[in-house]
């Protein structure tokens, strides 16, 4: 039992390393196009929308392995 939840902890923990890591390049981007609307006008926000939904499909991914690990983590043995 504790080999799963082991491999389970360390699966979220590297997912949710991937995923924020993403979501944090999207959130990124997305401000990037914004602050260039000045000199590319309206196509930033056209730009802006695959950004946008690309972050609402990582961000929550990002969100439920967090919560993953912080339901797993109590089932660890204590390490020392």
């Amino acid at each position: 039992m504790t080999a799963l939840v082991r491999i389970g902890y360390r699966s979220c923990y590297l997912l949710t390393i991937a995923a924020g890591t993403v979501a944090a390049r999207l959130a990124a981007d997305f401000r990037e196009l914004g602050s260039a609307g000045s000199r590319i006008g309206p196509l930033g926000v056209v730009l802006q929308l695959p950004i946008v939904a690309c972050w609402v499909v990582a961000r929550p991914i990002s969100l439920a392995a967090f919560a993953g690990c912080c339901a797993l983590a109590p089932r660890l043995p204590a390490s020392g």
